[in-house]
């Protein structure tokens, strides 16, 4: 289009069909936008329109297309390229797209010119997303990405960068907060082409829905994990997929995710999906993107859902993980008991738990904190029960005689259980006090199994001086808690027995806390 072409290029065209107009038979049909041609070839001495008379014999003027027409196009090709992907047919959100184009992203479809940049531009980029058995992202909101790069690339790369702003529910400053994240959403607004401000503004509000916090309004939590179910940039699990171009590391594609909802139905196969994502060291994340699918896992796999989780419960890691107050041992209580809460019956939340429990394979460390919950519940007379009296009296008695079974047949792995520090106390207090004192007197005698029981009693926590930007790990035990079991003068002489050369780190710690409890009691 010539209309694109710069000032002297325009004239030396003009220029051409002047100088050869007069050829026999010959007709020069000259399609360009007359304003912005016009505009171009003024140049002080005569206007562009006077230029323009002086070459052009008959002028056309082609009525502007018609909006209808124009999305029309629009429609028809984004129809062809949905249709390339069954997932993301499925998910388009008729309503939501409704929303997000009759309030805003219509008015950058105001030629063919854009729509054609704009689906060759996205019918690449859709492609991307695709996968066996999912498509990664919202379709609407890949749409409405796309418009914003292609025609707000400046808006575009200012919400790449600012990822907490866009996803966060809450003003994150209680006193001056608002004022600055208002300032910060204006200052991505002035980015705007000229003119587009209040579309724009109108289409972010819908495309991120936590922006609404700028007018005080806040949503239910439940909201959010229905925002990374659909795949929504809104959330923060899904927002870098849209401009990544990619799944972020250690974070699980939605494919993935399929899969293992698919896999509830089988005890084994989920388990094996647990497995392998502990191996490549992301069982953590995916537990927590997982768990807003909670609901759609169907209560007739409960049976298969629960006894897996039951069973890695013991071999999944215990400590929290990196900066968070999380490990994966956490998230799985955590997702244990959002979906048996779906059960309303107590006494049916029970006989899931019973039955799974009785297993020979399902581990102790699940049941223990889901019994410590329901306990502190009772002491504080919470109505709000997990647990009915009677199933509660059950799974004590089932915990104490695995403990015991593991304490007779399988001596080594009770005392290498990472849990063993707060067994002791369940296993003391609903058990036989007697032979539990017995059994780790019988154990602190043991020079190879002292350094395990020094573990279970080592308490780890924190200490931050002033001027320190992070805290200090710390590290204590107290004599009193062992003397609660067995005399501490057997630990004192088997320790004393040790080689310290052949001590891990963390066995040394426990050590070193040891000798400086005697030190100082």
């Amino acid at each position: 289009m010539i209309a694109y072409l710069t000032t002297e290029q325009l004239k030396m065209v003009f220029q051409l069909v002047k100088a050869n107009a007069e050829f026999p038979n010959v007709v020069f049909l000259l399609l360009f936008q007359r304003d912005l041609v016009e505009d171009k070839l003024n140049d002080g001495k005569q206007t562009g329109r006077d230029y323009l008379e002086k070459i052009i014999q008959v002028p056309f003027d082609i009525p502007k297309i018609e909006h209808a027409r124009l999305h029309r196009v629009l429609f028809d090709k984004l129809d062809k390229t949905l249709a390339q992907d069954k997932f993301a047919s499925d998910m388009f959100d008729s309503t939501y797209w409704g929303n997000l184009f009759h309030g805003s992203l219509k008015g950058y479809f105001s030629s063919l010119r854009n729509i054609y940049r704009f689906a060759s531009t996205f019918s690449f980029h859709f492609s991307l997303y695709r996968s066996e058995n999912a498509f990664e992202v919202n379709p609407v909101d890949l749409i409405a990405i796309e418009c914003l790069r292609l025609f707000e690339p400046d808006v575009y790369k200012a919400i790449s960068q600012s990822k907490d702003f866009f996803t966060r529910g809450r003003i994150s400053d209680r006193q001056n907060g608002l004022q600055k994240e208002q300032e910060v959403y204006q200052s991505i607004l002035q980015k705007a082409e000229s003119g587009n401000s209040d579309k724009l503004d109108s289409l972010l509000k819908e495309l991120f829905p936590p922006l609404k916090r700028l007018n005080n309004h806040t949503y239910a939590g439940g909201i959010y994990d229905t925002w990374q179910r659909e795949m929504r940039v809104c959330h923060a699990s899904n927002f870098e997929k849209f401009f990544l171009f990619s799944i972020p590391s250690g974070e699980l594609s939605h494919s993935e995710l399929q899969n293992i909802l698919d896999k509830t139905s089988s005890k084994q196969e989920f388990l094996d999906v647990l497995k392998s994502m502990q191996e490549q060291d992301v069982l953590q994340n995916a537990l927590d993107q997982f768990s807003s699918y909670i609901d759609q896992i169907p209560i007739e796999n409960k049976s298969e859902f629960v006894t897996a989780l039951l069973e890695i419960g013991d071999e999944v890691d215990h400590d929290n993980a990196g900066f968070s107050f999380d490990s994966s041992h956490i998230s799985i209580v955590r997702l244990l008991l959002w979906y048996l809460r779906r059960i309303d019956s107590a006494d049916e939340r029970g006989e899931v738990l019973v039955a799974s429990f009785e297993l020979p394979n399902s581990g102790l460390s699940i049941i223990e904190i889901i019994l410590q919950r329901d306990q502190e519940r009772r002491t504080k007379q919470d109505p709000d029960l997990f647990l009915s009296d009677a199933t509660f009296d059950k799974l004590k008695v089932i915990f104490v005689s695995k403990l015991d079974a593991l304490s007779e047949n399988s001596p080594n792995d009770l005392i290498q259980h990472p849990h063993l520090g707060s067994f002791i106390w369940r296993w003391k207090r609903w058990g036989d006090e007697n032979k539990v004192k017995s059994w780790l007197a019988e154990q602190a005698n043991q020079i190879e199994n002292c350094t395990a029981l020094l573990l279970a009693f080592l308490r780890v926590g924190s200490s931050q001086a002033l001027g320190d930007y992070v805290a200090r790990r710390t590290t204590s035990i107290e004599i009193e808690s062992i003397e609660e079991f067995f005399p501490v003068e057997l630990l004192i002489t088997t320790v004393s027995g040790l080689n310290q050369a052949e001590l891990n780190e963390y066995e040394s710690e426990a050590v070193e806390a040891f000798e400086r409890a005697i030190r100082e009691r």
